[in-house]
């Protein structure tokens, strides 16, 4: 779900047209939101209410009286729930990293190839089809633009988080090519990350794989890497 300190330009926005959350169904967002909020309790409807808005509008529309009206709530009842518009999007950013997270986590325990091969497959496949909650995250942690948005200790919350999600794919990579040595594990894995984080960018291109052979062809230019690599060490 992207590597801290990268940078999401206004050209870049405008080239990923399946990325902008105007271009995705209504089902299909409501089932993305679905995965991670149970939309039947008001303190998760004001947590999908806060990546909706994000999503479709950015920052400058997150304001409490917007998340309060698209969550079907007063203004005065948000604040029974969280104490501010700050809380909302750190928490409702950690529940999407948390749910990416436990997805890739629930390979653990195969072989180092198929835990590795499945966490690529699965990285990919999340951000096709969870569009509109991958891009709120992506958005946050990888932008300077929502520092105005969150305190210094919710915006490392975060990253500590988005990290650990890093530490794992080091950890199988590792498991994988063992004789790799340490510093081209670090390189591999932020590299296998960016590749499937950005996959939302342009996906589905004219001329675009299913979603299901896309994530197999990122599994294949990954393993190729690996295999380059280790016969170089």
């Amino acid at each position: 779900m992207g590597l801290p300190g990268g940078q999401t330009t206004p050209e870049r926005d405008a080239t990923r047209p399946a990325a902008s959350p105007s271009g995705l169904d209504s089902a299909t967002e409501i089932a993305s939101l679905s995965r991670v909020f149970d939309l039947d309790v008001s303190r998760e409807r004001i947590l999908a209410a806060a990546i909706t808005i994000v999503a479709e509008r950015g920052f400058g529309a997150f304001t409490v009286r917007e998340v309060a009206q698209a969550a079907g709530l007063k203004a005065p009842g948000l604040y029974s729930h969280f104490p501010s518009k700050e809380a909302i999007l750190t928490e409702a950013v950690s529940r999407v990293l948390a749910d990416f997270i436990a997805n890739a986590n629930s390979v653990a325990g195969r072989d180092p190839g198929e835990e590795l091969r499945e966490t690529v497959r699965r990285h990919v496949l999340y951000q096709i089809d969870n569009m509109h909650i991958a891009r709120v995250t992506d958005l946050v942690l990888n932008t300077a633009t929502a520092a105005p948005f969150l305190s210094a200790d919710d915006y490392d919350r975060l990253l500590f988080e988005q990290r650990a999600y890093l530490d794992l794919v080091r950890e199988r990579v590792a498991a994988f090519a063992p004789a790799l040595p340490a510093p081209a594990v670090v390189v591999v894995s932020n590299a296998i990350v960016a590749m499937c984080d950005r996959v939302a960018n342009w996906f589905p291109a004219d001329d675009a794989l299913s979603a299901d052979e896309l994530a197999d062809l990122h599994w294949q230019m990954a393993r190729a890497m690996l295999a380059e690599l280790a016969a170089a060490s």
